[in-house]
């Protein structure tokens, strides 16, 4: 039953109700009943109202989660060497195939040289057992030679060729090596952080920086195993909030929403990953973000006929939920009960009946309660 009392001044008598907080909000959604602003004037001053909206809701489910890089990679040495220059530092854009460090690369480049030279007497011997077998096939048409000869010249040949062959191989593998001691961007990106100094030592596998690419970012998000099968024909339009990110890029949207399929057996949840819409500006990897996602409605679950006000209309002093009912001839303080937030909405649970006006400005009903006769 609702209980109606009289204000009596600003710091009036407080109602107070527990409240058990939870992730499962209520939105109200299209075809519910609308609820529109208006004034009233009281005391000879305007007091903005709205009335008890009465309206279908559905369940949704908010989780935190982080902004990160799509592509995002690790840039680590393939070579042991020292580090003789550093192309980028932390915060950078790099573009693809720009010079990101450099190791000392002497030592292969001395052994591309030396293979080089062994190329070239490999040559010199396959051309050398070429011009010899030409000669000994023309003492073998003449009968000088025996064709035993012959095939003894002809195996010689191939051993030369070969030999040039591998010594080829082997010049191109020193080759990439040399080229390993030059690190390149693999793509368009920034740097975020730098793991070695001038003179550090590399070792393969050892990482030197980080880059990530700034035009392809999503939001992960955790959600309960138990969730997931509610959420996902509803996610198609997940609402994102990220607070600290800068005014215009707060509310990004998702083009995609993807559940990897597999569950985390400590925790029970299930990864969530949402694309997100362009690269506003102001988005970085590692941002807070909250995501609330619709959730389909359950079997027998009721989900019409539920009460809701505006937020702002609601007095919230610790645990204490309450509204101003504003009369015909009287503005009172009206404990209530309540359920569900999204958005501007929240569910009014006990307190309040449907065609009800409440005041959006608490602070004005307050002052203008005393003096309306009751």
């Amino acid at each position: 039953m609702a209980v109606r009392q009289p204000f009596a001044g600003p710091a009036g008598a407080a109602l107070a109700v527990a409240l058990v907080g939870s992730f499962l909000l209520a939105t109200t959604l299209p075809g519910a009943q609308a609820r529109a602003a208006s004034s009233v004037s009281i005391a000879g001053e305007t007091l903005e109202v709205a009335m008890v909206g009465v309206g279908a809701t559905a369940q949704t489910y908010t989780a935190d989660g982080r902004v990160e890089a799509v592509r995002e990679t690790t840039i680590a040495a393939q070579v042991a060497g020292k580090v003789i220059s550093l192309g980028a530092r932390a915060g950078d854009r790099v573009r693809s195939g720009q010079e990101l460090a450099r190791i000392d690369a002497r030592a292969a480049e001395h052994n591309e040289v030396a293979l080089a030279a062994q190329l070239a007497g490999a040559r010199a011997q396959s051309i050398a057992a070429q011009r010899e077998l030409e000669r000994t096939r023309q003492l073998v048409e003449r009968g000088f030679l025996s064709p035993a000869t012959l095939d003894k010249v002809e195996a010689e040949k191939r051993s030369a060729d070969e030999a040039v062959r591998a010594l080829e191989a082997q010049r191109a593998g020193a080759a990439t090596q040399t080229g390993w001691h030059r690190i390149v961007a693999p793509f368009d990106g920034v740097v975020t952080t730098v793991t070695t100094e001038l003179g550090d030592t590399a070792m393969p596998g050892k990482p030197l920086m980080q880059l990530y690419d700034p035009r392809r970012l999503r939001v992960a998000v955790d959600v309960p195993a138990a969730q997931v099968a509610r959420l996902v024909p509803a996610a198609a339009a997940p609402l994102i909030e990220i607070p600290d990110a800068a005014p215009g890029a707060r509310h990004p949207g998702a083009t995609g929403v993807l559940v990897v399929p597999a569950a985390d057996p400590v925790a029970h949840t299930q990864l969530v990953r949402l694309d997100l819409k362009g690269s506003p500006p102001g988005l970085h990897p590692g941002l807070f973000a909250r995501v609330r996602f619709v959730l389909a409605a359950e079997p027998g679950a009721e989900g019409a006929g539920r009460l809701t006000v505006p937020t702002r209309a609601l007095v919230e002093r610790g645990d204490l939920r309450a509204v101003y009912v504003v009369g015909e001839r009287s503005i009172a303080l009206r404990q209530v009960r309540v359920g569900r937030t999204t958005g501007d909405s929240v569910e009014v649970l006990a307190g309040l009946s449907p065609g009800e006006r409440v005041a959006l400005d608490p602070v004005a009903a307050a002052r203008l309660a005393p003096g309306v006769p009751g």
